[in-house]
């Protein structure tokens, strides 16, 4: 090695030119990473990348329904966050919401359409628009491509659904490309495994999960549970269990766990209670979580019985239409619509089944949206 002198210090070692050049760019680099970093904190994408978002219906036929903000960390609320065209509301029966890479979508029933929103500051990005969007209920983003389950017409001069399906639409242009069959009433989404499944609920008339394909957009299977079915899970073994309504009055309710590989009805559960169409899990997934009126249940997914008292009472709430669980803090989420025309509550109770808060949201409370 070549000692060099300099002024200062005629003994010590020059460093080599190439040392003090990887030092400068480690030093740049390092620089550019924490003003990347300040950046990012500085400028985020928008005052809604995350929190709770409550999906209000809104009074039917009044196009008045709202999607509300909640701040976990604050408890700050803010009412009426997207606007559509006309300035004022989203539009008419909001039935729920789905988020997808930065893009939200409202599923807007009374009105026959997808809103679609920038996910972090609700700005309009678009309408899909089509004849087959016939009273569209819930939608589930595979690749770019959705699946939106459709209510459809109406038989004449009542109001018996004749013609549900489930319609495929292509989102890098927003058109539909593909009608699915189902059975009447097709409802609620979930992806398990290979497949779509979607409850076909029709007022508790039908009794059927349909079973798509979306490698290729066809209807697989319809299997048969029990009347009314609505809600969809997955558990920890990655297993759908779907809540069934039951006949009105009848009391016959239940849950069956569905293999989403062989598509065979695994466990049946009788609830002995007509229970609410939302069903939820614990953050481990390991424990349902369902409802009737004020009355909240608690199902592990390895037993064969039926709880045989609520978990706790929702005693505040005077009319439930909406439950979710919080998948980071495994607090309960209560909707109440009152009386479907003024401001609901919200009633958020924890893991343990102790109330924390309450707070007011839009008319008809029906969903809950966590990110």
């Amino acid at each position: 090695m070549n000692i060099q002198k300099s002024e200062n210090n005629p003994l010590r070692p020059m460093p080599f030119p190439s040392l003090i050049f990887l030092t400068k760019i480690s030093l740049l680099l390092a620089f550019v990473f924490i003003a990347s970093a300040c950046d990012d904190e500085s400028n985020p994408k928008g005052k809604y990348e995350s929190g709770v978002f409550i999906v209000n219906e809104g009074g039917f036929g009044s196009a008045n329904g709202t999607i509300t903000h909640y701040d976990p960390v604050s408890g700050d609320t803010e009412q009426n966050i997207f606007r559509n065209a006309s300035g004022e509301f989203a539009g008419d029966v909001v039935q729920s919401f789905t988020f997808a890479g930065d893009n939200g979508y409202l599923v807007i029933n009374g009105d026959n359409k997808i809103e679609i929103v920038n996910g972090n500051t609700f700005e309009s990005q678009g309408t899909i628009e089509d004849i087959a969007i016939d009273k569209p209920r819930y939608m589930e983003v595979i690749g770019n491509k959705a699946y939106v389950t459709v209510w459809g017409p109406y038989e004449d001069g009542g109001f018996s659904l004749v013609d549900s399906y489930v319609l495929v639409i292509d989102l890098t242009n927003n058109s539909v490309i593909k009608k699915i069959q189902t059975d009447e009433g097709t409802d609620n989404l979930i992806q398990a495994g290979s497949y779509l499944f979607a409850s076909n609920n029709n007022f508790g008339a039908s009794n059927t999960v349909a079973v798509i394909d979306p490698s290729n957009n066809t209807l697989v299977d319809q299997i048969t549970v029990a009347s009314g079915p609505a809600g969809l899970t997955t558990d920890a073994d990655g297993k759908v269990w779907v809540i069934c309504t039951g006949d009105f009055g009848a009391s016959n309710g239940g849950l069956f766990r569905i293999n989403p590989s062989t598509l065979e009805v695994e466990e049946s559960i009788d609830l002995d209670i007509n229970p609410d169409a939302d069903l939820a899990i614990t953050p481990d997934k390991k424990n349902l979580i369902y409802t009737s009126g004020k009355s909240v249940y608690r199902f592990s997914v390895t037993s064969t019985d039926a709880p045989a008292e609520p978990f706790f009472e929702a005693g505040d709430v005077v009319s439930n239409y909406a439950l979710g669980v919080d998948p980071a803090s495994g607090d309960i989420w209560i909707g109440d619509a009152l009386n479907y025309a003024t401001e609901g509550k919200v009633y958020i109770y924890s893991s343990t089944g102790e109330f924390k808060t309450s707070f007011t949201a839009g008319i008809s409370p029906t969903q809950f949206v966590f990110k």
